[in-house]
Order: C-alpha cells, then structure tokens, then sequence
C-alpha cells in the first residue's frame, strides 16, 4: 500500500512539475511571439514571474498592453502572474500585478479587457520578482542587435535683422546598439535638408556618438554613465542618479558632467582643453489628475553660471506639452517643448536590424535668443541622447494604467 502512494505521489509531482514548466515555456513564448525582446519566465511559490523589453512599440502603455494580452493567453492555474518591464537597456522601470482570477475571468469571457487592466496593480517595487528570475534563461536578446532611427532636426531663430527667421531642417539617422545589459552605443550623423544658414549648420556632421551603461541598485536606484560627442558642442562625460518610490509619483536625481568645447566643420576639428564642470539635483512630482509632472531644478550649468528651473509637462497620452522657467547669472528665460508622436506604432526587425524613423519628434524654444542673456552663455546645458523627450519611455504606473483603460475596447 505504501508502495502504491509513493508511486502515485511520483506520478502526481511529476505531471505538475511537467505543467509548470509547459505554463513557464508557453508563457516567456507568448511575449516572444509579441515582439518582446530580452524575455525571462519563472515559476514561484506564489505564481508566474516574467520579465521583458520592449524595443518594438513606440507608445510605452501599447507595449505593455500587448505584453499583458500575451500573459492572459496563458492559463496560469489561477496563480497571480507578475511582469516586470524594463528599459531599452534592460533597466528594470515597472512591476505588473494581473491577478490569477480575474485572468480566468477573462480567459472565461465573464470581463474584457478594460476590467483587467483596472484589477492590475503596477508599481516600482521589482526587487522581489527580479530575485525570482536571477539565473533564468533569456529568450530573444536584443544583444548587438542594432537600430537605425531617423531623426528630424528643426532649427529657427529670430534674431537677425535682415532675415525673419533663421533655419535650418536636417535628417540625423543614429545608430543605436544595445551591447550588454545597461549598455548602448550610439552613432549619429547629421545630413542638412534645407536652409538659409552657412557654416557647420549646412555641412555634414556628427551628432552624438557615445556609450552609455545603466546600473540598477535596488531600492529603485539608478545609475547612468555616459561620455562621447554630446549635443550643443559638448564633448565628455556625465553621470546621473536617480530614486523613484512605489508607486513612481515622486522622483529625485542629480547628475554631474565634464565636458570641453567640441566643434567638427570645414575648419576641421576644434576641441578647447579647458573643460567645464556642469552639476544639477532634482525633485519631480506626478499628479495623476492631471496626468502632470512639476520638476524644480538647481543648476550649476556648462560656463559656471548657478540657477534654478522649473518645469510643467502635460501628458495627452503620447503627446507631451511642457512650459518652463529659468533664473540663473541675475537674468530670467523660459520657453516651451513639446513632443509628438511620429507615423508608425511599431517596426519589426529585418535580419536583425530594424530601421525606423525616430518614436517622437522634440523640440525646444528658448524665449531669450539674443542679448547679454546670450552673450554670457547663461544657462548652457547639453544632451546625452539623440531627440531626449518626457515621452519615450514612460513608464509611470498611473499613467500606463489611465491610457490602457482609456485606450482599449473591450
């Protein structure tokens, strides 16, 4: 008789750990077949963790969305499935919580697609679920898996008397790799379209081309250090930090950079050997009502002048519309930005490669665009990646869960 039990016992331990791994495979296959890059799926004593990146859409709440979907076609025995979602370089930004009886209830078709994403929890919190999966196997890596995006670059200033506006409209396609976890190296050139401008803004040249590597901490810490060829004549280095809390409303960081002057054109190369040291710290706050971020800043900027911005961005799903304030070397500017989306809301990769124009289109006006306020070089400041914007890659948990559920027909 207790031969019989054992064996029995045997039989019943073994098809379960048979579906476990079946539910684990099926699970890290359906977010491949997604267009997830990076995929890892575990089993744990409370239920399914999976991790993954989304290289493939360019809103961030669509990604999730489908990376959600792809979990619901999986029956996960009721257990609770957990997504963890990191970054382009495989920072972890988001934790998903889709709870086992609502996926059945939808799996059933008693609710559809809007009740789940209202039952989702989402957070910061991925320390517990990336200890899960540490030493799981990774499906699809985006690994020396390179992308050409297209940037469009505008340039207009009104300070000439002889001309109503100066411009300039030119294409940057960037190559961009990821090499290892946290790394991406980044290769730009810039080609001039049209313009009524002489000099560097009519010639072929380099955009930026850098390296950068991303550290996570726990505790949602981060740290990023990049060096290269920068924006507006920079050529260095600089390191960020950043923490977010649970639930991503409130965020604090600092940054501190060494850069020299760096200027390519028919000259020739011009590089000062004098650097500069810029430095910054940062408080920002989400309000969900508003789907708003209120940022403060305190600068010292590239030429040694200190000063204090501010900042207001709304987010209308993947458009973003910002205002903001500068006071530093006794003198005040400001100006807008704003970000919209680009056509197309997805691009596959071909033979590894994926080419694609750029998610968003970005731009800046300065209100002071002449003057001591120039003169001085006030408030001079540089950045590390091609077309930087409040909309790629947002990944607060308020706002992805507002856009899913706004965005979605059941």
């Amino acid at each position: 008789m207790n031969v019989h039990c054992g064996i029995r016992r045997f039989i019943l331990l073994a098809a379960l750990t048979g579906l476990a791994g079946n539910i684990r495979a099926q699970l890290a296959e359906k977010l491949e077949a997604a267009g997830m890059e990076n995929v890892k799926a575990v089993r744990t004593e409370q239920g399914w963790v999976a991790s993954f990146e989304d290289r493939l859409y360019r809103s961030s709440y669509e990604g999730v969305g489908k990376a959600v979907e792809a979990a619901l076609a999986c029956e996960t025995a009721g257990q609770e499935t957990v997504l963890v979602v990191t970054d382009e370089n495989g920072i972890p930004v988001l934790r998903i919580g889709l709870p086992g009886e609502v996926a059945e209830s939808y799996r059933a078709g008693n609710c559809g697609l809007k009740e789940v994403f209202g039952a989702m929890t989402l957070d910061t919190e991925t320390d517990e679920a990336l200890k899960a999966l540490k030493g799981t196997e990774t499906r699809n890596r985006s690994s020396w898996k390179p992308d050409l995006c297209v940037y469009p670059q505008v340039f207009l200033e009104n300070t000439s008397f002889d001309k109503l506006y100066r411009y300039s409209i030119s294409l940057a396609p960037a190559l961009e790799m990821p090499l290892w976890k946290g790394a991406e190296l980044t290769a730009q050139v810039i080609f001039p379209i049209v313009g009524n401008q002489q000099g560097e803004l009519k010639q072929i040249r380099p955009g930026v081309v850098a390296l950068k590597q991303g550290f996570y901490w726990k505790r949602n810490w981060r740290t990023t250090i990049e060096a290269g060829l920068l924006t507006n004549h920079r050529m260095g280095g600089q390191v960020k930090a950043s923490w977010r809390n649970r639930d991503g409303r409130w965020e604090l960081g600092g940054r501190l950079g060494l850069t020299v002057y760096s200027l390519i054109d028919n000259q020739g190369w011009t590089v000062t050997n004098r650097p500069k040291v810029n430095a910054g710290v940062y408080a920002r706050a989400y309000i969900p009502v508003w789907n708003t971020e209120v940022t403060v800043e305190g600068n010292r900027f590239v030429y040694g002048d200190y000063g204090v911005k501010g900042d207001l961005t709304r987010h209308f799903g993947e458009y973003t519309v910002g205002l903001y304030g500068i006071y530093t070397g006794g003198m005040v500017n400001g100006g807008f930005s704003f970000a919209i989306p680009l056509p197309g809301r997805k691009y596959k990769r071909w033979k590894g490669m994926r080419v694609k124009p750029a998610d968003y289109f970005s731009y800046t006006y300065s209100m002071v665009a002449w003057g001591e306020y120039i003169d001085r070089n006030l408030g001079r400041d540089y950045q590390t990646q091609p077309g930087e914007n409040r909309s790629k890659g947002f990944y607060q948990p308020d706002f992805i869960k507002d856009f899913l559920i706004k965005h979605t027909n059941n």
